[in-house]
């Protein structure tokens, strides 16, 4: 469909309409739409949702976009949305079920990241300016969405994964441009987690924080073979570094991760 030129939304818009909004501008090419805001349930100017085609409503108006007259929790706004816009988008399904979830007021093991509620503390602070509320919580859909793409490469990469063994039990190690996810290891059965960043060539391995496992002795050996390597041990001795986000490593490891894994397996 053609981007609309006016997006039509409720007053106090909800993480449910605003991410509605946030769809047709970041993937429906309606990044200069003008938004205007209606009592839930009306329409602009009192004419029909749909009878404008550069008008679209959203979460509103009973129209092509508003989920409430059809009575099924699983459809939101946003999921209308997506459906309309986005034909497969991995990322983009996992973010609008939460939203969905959320608007349909149903159990989930999944917080949303608290944009819910985040979207109603906007609402208090500015009552009368919903166009500000929808401004501030494009930015978090952004972020939430990117978490999203990263959760859905990180576990593409963990199909993938390395199994092994180690002096303390299962190992598990996965490489992929976001690095690896030690919960998903650690659900998995393993004692240890390790990744390599496949961008910047960062490693790392994380024990369970119950476990009896210490790192010392793999850290001394690494001072050794890879002794050229910006290698840091944590105080717990249950994590050893080659380089994060928060410390970017001048010198990376030049060891491959399964000659990592065969260093390892030799303690």
């Amino acid at each position: 469909m053609e981007p609309p030129s006016t997006i039509v939304a409720h007053l106090a818009p909800d993480l449910d309409c605003i991410a509605a909004i946030w769809i047709f501008m970041r993937f429906g090419g309606a990044q200069d739409v003008t938004l205007r805001f209606v009592p839930a349930g009306a329409t602009l100017d009192n004419l029909p949702a749909d009878s404008d085609p550069s008008v679209v409503h959203v979460d509103t108006g009973h129209g092509r976009f508003d989920h409430h007259q059809r009575h099924v929790s699983t459809l939101s706004a946003a999921e209308l949305v997506r459906r309309s816009i986005v034909s497969h988008d991995v990322a983009l399904e996992r973010m609008v079920r939460q939203v969905t979830i959320i608007d349909n007021g149903l159990p989930s093991e999944r917080s949303g990241c608290d944009l819910g509620m985040l979207a109603d503390s906007f609402n208090i602070l500015y009552e009368d300016n919903p166009e500000r509320v929808v401004e501030l919580m494009l930015p978090a859909l952004d972020a939430w969405y990117a978490h999203e793409v990263r959760q859905t490469h990180m576990a593409h990469a963990f199909a993938e994964r390395i199994e092994f063994h180690t002096p303390w039990g299962r190992g598990i190690a996965v490489e992929s441009p976001y690095g690896g996810s030690s919960m998903m290891a650690y659900r998995a059965g393993a004692v240890l987690s390790m990744y390599r960043h496949s961008g910047h060539g960062w490693m790392g391995i994380a024990a369970q924080a119950r476990s009896n496992v210490d790192l010392r002795p793999l850290a001394d050996k690494l001072a050794v073979i890879d002794a050229n390597a910006d290698w840091y041990l944590h105080p717990s001795h249950r994590l050893l570094l080659c380089g994060t986000a928060k410390a970017p490593a001048k010198r990376i490891s030049r060891l491959s991760l399964r000659e990592l894994i065969e260093v390892i397996e030799l303690l």
